[in-house]
């Protein structure tokens, strides 16, 4: 019986775990006494009894001593079932010597010990022929642990008070051996770490929005402050996000008040545009205002609760009037009458613009003596841009197509007009429009179909004064919903309003952007603009693809991807953050064009963000017609599954490439290692990529490190027993599957990986000294590069100026395109967060 040295003990989930890395095998929760059994089945020698030893080792004396050989028996039988415990020795088990803890000094005594710590993030606990090992980043070697070190150090978990251990633990240790001089160990060599940082400046406290705009219509701003009015029907806005304003249902709100100097008031009671959730808005409002008209407005992230809702006032009352719009309200008029079908609490479904679509069939929509709202369904018919059912034959009646608004600033901004002001959402973020409309009709995307492809413009004072107004309240985030922001000039002027706007108020602090697809120097301004000003932002190409196949299928032809090149090279000569939009699954694609893609960014040095494509309802690409000439299949969300061009294993494949190309070339966990491979020994990236994905899979316990950083790095954020172990394996494989030579070369690119990858054990900024200058390496002309051993030895530092390896990432940015992980040094990739001169310890 031999102790399988694959597995490693590590924290997970709230709990100590006895894992195989790769996955090959189960994993198991284990407690205090684990850790006594396992050193004891580890240290034992020929012709020992293991259960006496095991009752005799000094932990379960202290703390354990009512544990039965029975139940020894019953944990070690468990230990086999997850294969902990093997019939003969680890096949090439881990190279791990270890060294005793270095002296501890008089100083590191508990005053000096933060009073509350953790394990820290990379840490793993081997099971070797001696017991217990881990490694450690600050002194740089493998450490040897006992059983009750094991015990203490992951009793930390996520987060404990050191006292509170302290307390727990001293009683296993017995008289004469002292906790607290073992937890200062443990912290000096980075096995315990501070708690995490949850990045506040970015990640505030978010508080109820409720204010006053100076120029507000007057309208009440809480549903509590009306009375019934019998005379009136009430009409119900139904948001369905808490953290941004409803925008889409704010600015039908303002078409409505606003129509022919407020002549719909006489008629209809509007119920204030507060967030409330489902049960409140039927135990508020309408258990106050009863039956009337509903508003929803339905999005991809919003259509299932609003069918529910929709349904439960019908069943409610049947004669409450429901109105459905908004993208994901199907406008092709099978699938709308599809829609119909399905959700018979659904009247009137909305296509196109409804600002005035909705005042023209609120003026068919009327009062019965019985409190119903009642609808003149003649008169409706001859409102354009609907589909409903006869209200007496119940067949379905689509209306003329509806034009869109020559002039979008004929109906009042909500913002301007005070319609938010009594929101009282937790509210993040808002969103504006500075134009309408989108010039471009690829097939994936409603927005050009939806806008007929026009173009218009908001007065570009109503856009300034909106930008105030969510300065003057505080919200964090500003979404600019245009379709191709950088299109005019005039954004590069509104980029600059926006900083200096930030700049007097303090706010928005990010902004999220839908860059144009045919620009070069107006991106880069904005861009410029925004870094400088302190707004977190980057520059987005959405390429999603580069094939010129796929390109002819989905009609994007039109935008030229040689502008992305251009545009591209640009950043990086100013150095500033871009990142690229890629597709998975669009029809014509195949898993050799979508490594193509990765590796043409790959080779540009630009971050990819790749999404499943998913149908939206009123996309060219949902057109009944182009569906069966492209053989487009779905699953139950709408998503690709399959198409002419790829099969669902096809697809698969295409989705594992790329999870494995975050991994590594997103978060960097071998980007440098991959321009050496591929500038030096002619082994692509994405070749590089595939056989790693192949080998993982197929072999998961040849290199176990490998194994987890491509199955599961990208939900952890961690690497089990560090990263100078995992460059280890990477380094063996690369001279194994590739029979290269483990030269001074590879050594060194090796070396400035791990550097480039935080870890919170260590204390930035670091300098490490190479054989070989990297960072001339790197930055050396295409045409003209020499090999790495050519180069002299040299000196490379590496700083943490966004707080990478202590700071609790999810929160570190609302909306973002970059992958925040690699420290900054000089040939790391431009970041927004912070400035590259910002390097603080």
């Amino acid at each position: 019986m031999f102790i399988n040295q694959q597995k490693l003990i590590i924290f997970r989930n709230g709990n100590p775990l006895l894992a195989n890395v790769s996955g090959s095998s189960q994993s198991m929760i284990i407690g205090d006494a684990d850790y006594a059994i396992l050193e004891c089945i580890a240290m034992l020698e020929s012709g020992e009894d293991l259960l006496d030893k095991i009752a005799n080792h000094s932990v379960i004396i202290n703390g354990y001593s009512h544990l039965s050989r029975q139940q020894y028996e019953s944990r070690i039988q468990q230990y086999k079932d997850v294969h902990a415990l093997i019939d003969s020795p680890t096949v090439n088990p881990p190279e791990i010597q270890s060294q005793a803890f270095p002296s501890v000094q008089v100083t590191d005594s508990l005053s000096s010990l933060p009073a509350q710590l953790r394990v820290s993030t990379h840490l793993a606990i081997a099971i070797t022929d001696n017991g217990f090992s881990v490694w450690s980043s600050k002194h740089n070697c493998f450490i040897q642990l006992t059983a009750l070190d094991a015990i203490t150090i992951l009793s930390f978990g996520d987060g404990a008070r050191v006292s509170d251990i302290i307390n727990a633990k001293q009683p296993l240790a017995g008289k004469g051996f002292s906790i607290e001089d073992r937890i200062s160990c443990y912290f000096n060599a980075g096995l315990l770490a501070k708690a995490k940082d949850n990045n506040k400046e970015l990640s505030v406290e978010l508080k109820p929005f409720d204010t006053t705009t100076k120029s507000s219509i007057g309208f009440e701003k809480h549903w509590q402050e009306i009375d019934v009015s019998k005379d009136k029907i009430p009409v119900y806005f139904v948001p369905h996000m808490e953290n941004h304003f409803p925008l889409a249902l704010g600015v039908l709100f303002s078409a409505l008040v606003s129509h022919q100097q407020g002549s719909l008031l006489q008629h209809f009671q509007f119920i204030p545009l507060n967030f409330l959730t489902p049960d409140q808005i039927l135990q508020g409002p309408y258990r106050k205002f009863g039956p009337g008209v509903w508003l929803f407005s339905n999005y991809m992230w919003s259509i299932d609760l609003n069918m529910q809702i929709s349904a439960a006032i019908k069943n409610h009352n049947n004669s409450n009037f429901t109105i459905h719009g908004g993208p994901s309200t199907p406008n092709y008029q099978q699938a709308c009458e599809d829609f119909l079908t399905e959700h018979k609490s659904v009247d009137i479904a909305v296509h196109g613009e409804g600002e005035i679509t909705i005042t023209e069939m609120f003026e068919c929509l009327s009062k019965k003596s019985t409190s119903a709202v009642e609808c003149d369904y003649h008169a409706m018919s001859n409102v354009h841009g609907l589909t409903y059912r006869e209200h007496m034959t119940g067949r379905y009646i689509r209306t003329g197509s509806r034009e869109r608004m020559k002039n979008p600033d004929q109906v009042p901004s909500p913002y301007l007009s005070g319609l938010f002001d009594g929101y009282n959402g937790k509210v993040e973020a808002a969103i504006i429009e500075t134009n309408r409309g989108c010039p471009y009709g690829c097939t994936f995307c409603d927005w050009g179909s939806a806008t007929n492809q026009k173009i218009r413009r908001f007065d570009l004072d109503r856009v300034k004064d909106e930008i105030v107004w969510i300065a003057q309240n505080q919200v964090r985030v500003m979404w600019i919903a245009d379709a191709n922001y950088g299109l005019y000039d005039r954004d590069v002027e509104i980029s600059q309003f926006i900083v200096d706007t930030k700049e007097k108020y303090g706010y928005p602090k990010e902004v999220v952007v839908n860059y144009t697809k045919n620009s070069t120097w107006r991106l880069v301004e904005i861009i410029k603009i925004f870094t400088a000003g302190g707004i977190i932002g980057q520059g987005i190409i959405s390429i999603q693809t580069t094939d010129e196949k796929t390109l002819e299928v989905i009609d994007r032809k039109n935008i030229r991807t040689q502008r992305y090149d251009e545009l591209a090279q640009a950043f990086m000569d100013l150095n500033l953050p871009l990142s690229t939009d890629l597709m998975i699954g669009l029809p014509g694609m195949t898993v050799e064009s979508f490594q193509s893609d990765l590796q043409h960014y790959i080779d540009m040095d630009v971050s990819v963000k790749a999404y499943p494509t998913q149908l939206l309802p009123n996309s060219p690409m949902a057109e009944p017609g182009y569906m069966q000439k492209y053989q487009i299949k779905t699953d139950e969300h709408s998503f690709l599954t399959s198409t002419y061009s790829y099969s669902e294993s096809d697809l698969k494949r295409m989705k594992a490439l790329y999870e494995a190309y975050v991994m590594a070339d997103g978060y960097s966990l071998m980007r440098y290692v991959l321009r050496f491979l591929q500038w030096e020994h002619d082994i692509s990236a994405m070749r590089f990529i595939a056989n790693l994905v192949d080998d993982c899979r197929d072999k998961p316990n040849d290199f176990p490190l490998l194994t987890w950083s491509v199955y599961y790095f990208n939900v952890e954020k961690s690497m089990p027993g560090g990263w100078s172990t995992f460059f280890q394996q990477l380094g063996q494989y690369i001279v194994q599957r590739y029979q290269l030579d483990y030269d001074s070369g590879l050594q060194t690119v090796l070396s400035v990986n791990a550097a480039a990858m935080p870890d919170d054990a260590i204390e930035y900024p670091i300098t490490i000294h190479i054989e070989h200058d990297f960072e001339a390496y790197f930055q050396q002309s295409t045409e003209e590069r020499k090999g790495l051993t050519s180069f002299v030895s040299a000196s490379m530092t590496f700083s943490d100026p966004n707080r990478l390896s202590t700071t609790d990432l999810n929160s570190a940015q609302y909306d973002s395109h970059q992958y925040f992980w690699e420290l900054y040094s000089p040939v790391a990739r431009a970041k927004s967060i912070a400035k590259p001169d910002a390097q603080v310890a």
